[in-house]
């Protein structure tokens, strides 16, 4: 059997007759803070989602740290010793970045081209996991291209590209403008529009000959075995590599003001978003408020008949507290739900609609990230039923100040 407080508080939410349209407030407050719980839910786990594949994408296309030089850099093995030495690098691997004009079926549209040293590039990033056509071939004038700027122009693997490079001051070391006639050999997928369609990659020699570098090269790529250390790391092989030649930057220091936005987007719309949670907090404040109006008679036949303030307080307390937790549940429910979907509603409202919810050129990746962050989840349950507990204070105080007699001969 319930115990008297939580019967009484079950029984005040089941009004039937002419108080049904107290029942009636109770569901739409029960509505709204499944509403704000569920709009929460899905915008954080989209920002944590976009945090999270950021991030994923960035190192997996890039070193966790990167040297970079105001000139060429020679002797690449005796390069490599002298990082490795470095507590926690795993793998280092030489690079040529430089921005390129490719050529392709009457289109040309400018790259950021990539020299690598197939072999060692593995070691640093994931390229060779993205590659979803053809190979990570990149000998005999082979060329890999993104899979936006493939699927823009046309291109399949075995097409011929050419690529122009830029010409004198565009990269430090290079002479003249020099063009090559190369075959794409492969097709990679990241999963970020951006890198997919303004990346190209072709091998160290065909860089250097390119863009006139002799043997040299710009940079260095290193891989460590926890990302959470880069910073540590950097600093320590700063020391090594020092300025004013050498630029060491770690993967945060490369997208510092993206992550940072990022961070400041994503409490912003924390705040924004919970005001939901407020108003519907304010309704249940408004239901409990019509119920102790309706239940005068009640409440004064309980205090008569020896119930005491604090637990016709309680009665009323619980019942806001019941109508968060079922708005709550309900609304985690389907939280999940549209997280589980979001990719399907959102082609839904661009084919039927005509509005595009994410599009790829403006938020970097081709679908929605979502990823349901148990910590962020418990803190929106938590807020949530808070926010409901602390709106139903003052209508609990109320009810519990009635006097009997007062309340009788109200009736």
């Amino acid at each position: 059997m319930f115990p008297f407080t939580i019967w009484s508080s079950l029984r005040f939410m089941r009004m039937k007759g002419k108080e049904s349209f107290v029942s009636l407030i109770t569901v739409i407050s029960i509505t709204g803070v499944a509403v704000g719980v569920m709009a929460l839910m899905v915008v954080m786990s989209v920002m944590s989602g976009f945090d999270r594949e950021l991030k994923e994408k960035f190192l997996g296309i890039y070193g966790n740290v990167v040297i970079t030089s105001s000139s060429l850099i020679y002797n690449y093995p005796e390069k490599a010793g002298a990082i490795k030495e470095v507590p926690r690098v795993t793998a280092v691997a030489p690079f040529i970045a430089g921005q390129v004009i490719i050529r392709a079926r009457n289109r040309a549209l400018g790259v950021n081209l990539r020299g690598i040293d197939q072999a060692l590039e593995v070691g640093v990033s994931k390229l060779g996991d993205y590659i979803s056509q053809g190979s990570l071939d990149l000998e005999d004038d082979g060329i890999v291209l993104g899979a936006q700027f493939a699927r823009i122009c046309h291109l399949r693997v075995g097409d011929k590209v050419i690529v122009i490079s830029p010409g004198e001051g565009l990269l430090p070391g290079a002479a003249g403008s020099e063009r090559k006639k190369l075959t794409v050999t492969g097709i990679f997928k990241s999963g970020m529009a951006q890198y997919d369609m303004e990346l190209a990659y072709v091998s160290l020699e065909t860089a250097q000959e390119l863009f006139d570098l002799g043997i040299g090269f710009n940079g260095l790529s290193i891989k460590i075995d926890d990302v959470e250390y880069a910073h540590a790391v950097r600093n320590q092989i700063a020391e090594i590599f020092t300025r004013p030649r050498y630029n060491v930057r770690s993967w945060m220091e490369l997208n510092a003001p993206l992550f940072s936005a990022i961070q400041v987007e994503k409490n912003l719309m924390f705040i924004i978003v919970m005001m939901i949670t407020v108003v519907a907090a304010l309704n249940i404040a408004s239901t409990l408020i019509v119920s102790v109006k309706e239940k005068t008679k009640t409440i004064g036949i309980f205090k008569a008949l020896g119930a005491t303030e604090g637990r016709i307080r309680n009665i009323f307390t619980l019942q806001g507290v019941l109508i968060g937790l079922f708005g709550t549940l309900i609304g985690c429910g389907a939280g999940l739900i549209l997280i589980a979907q979001i990719n399907r509603v959102a082609d839904f409202i661009s084919s039927n609609f005509g509005i595009e919810v994410f599009p790829p050129d403006v938020y970097y990746f081709d679908s929605i990230p979502a990823r349901i962050n148990i910590g962020e989840t418990a803190i929106i349950v938590g807020c949530a039923l808070l926010i409901s507990i602390l709106a139903s204070l003052y209508p609990a105080w109320k009810a519990a100040r009635m006097e009997p007699v007062d309340a009788l001969r109200y009736e």
